[in-house]
């Protein structure tokens, strides 16, 4: 059996470690070289990429994919950060120059359980990294939280950042003046502040373009 690490909350990073494989070559079999690590990484967030630097530098010749279910990498630095803080996704930079790594490799629009299983990474791999975040939501157990226009935190934020599987949630903007956020952390701070932002100035940032149509229409303004 090999290691495995979990760690606790809303993100998971697991790994996975078998026998180092051997060639069948004559030098092999004498002891005087082996096949070089080769590590995927499941997720392609500031986990994924972060891991992947790590062991890009510790360990001479290991070759790394990064592997995820949607087709573009980065994670919650693109759909997670808010648009108007360009600051917080200047980690992109840092993500991209390791996706440039020739030993490095990312494969989009592959998803863990469907296209590929954990058993299979795991018999093709020295190393298996899950480095995936939560994609669903916590219910509060509250009567009427499923009523019409209640949406979590996590769909607003994927709506107004262009993620694929809320561009379609058009939340309702227009039939009221008023908007209730649940909670006072950054990510509240987020939506409030996008709700009430000048569209003028969300428009040069890199807010998804349905979204910003949207709140220019919106009738929600300050009490």
């Amino acid at each position: 059996m090999g290691r495995r690490l979990l760690l606790p909350h809303t993100r998971r990073l697991m790994f996975f470690l078998r026998p180092m494989r051997y060639s069948a070559s004559a030098t092999a079999i004498a002891g005087s070289s082996r096949d070089p690590l080769h590590v995927c990484i499941v997720g392609s967030g500031p986990a994924g990429f972060y891991t992947a630097e790590k062991m890009l530098k510790g360990h001479e010749g290991v070759q790394v994919d990064i592997i995820d279910r949607l087709p573009t990498p980065f994670g919650l630095v693109r759909s997670g950060v808010a648009p108007d803080h360009p600051e917080t996704k200047i980690v992109v930079n840092q993500f991209s120059r390791v996706a440039a790594n020739p030993r490095c490799s990312f494969f989009g629009n592959v998803t863990l359980g469907s296209d590929v299983s954990l058993s299979e990474l795991r018999k093709t791999y020295d190393v298996v990294v899950l480095a995936y975040g939560a994609e669903s939501d916590r219910s509060f157990g509250i009567p009427g939280e499923d009523l019409r226009g209640i949406h979590s935190a996590r769909e607003f934020v994927w709506w107004y950042n262009g993620h694929p599987d809320m561009c379609n949630l058009a939340p309702d903007l227009t039939n009221t003046d008023s908007a209730v956020v649940l909670g006072q952390g950054n990510v509240a701070l987020d939506v409030a502040r996008i709700l009430l932002r000048c569209t003028t100035e969300l428009a040069s940032t890199d807010i998804a373009g349905y979204a910003l149509d949207a709140l220019r229409s919106s009738t929600i303004r300050y009490p």
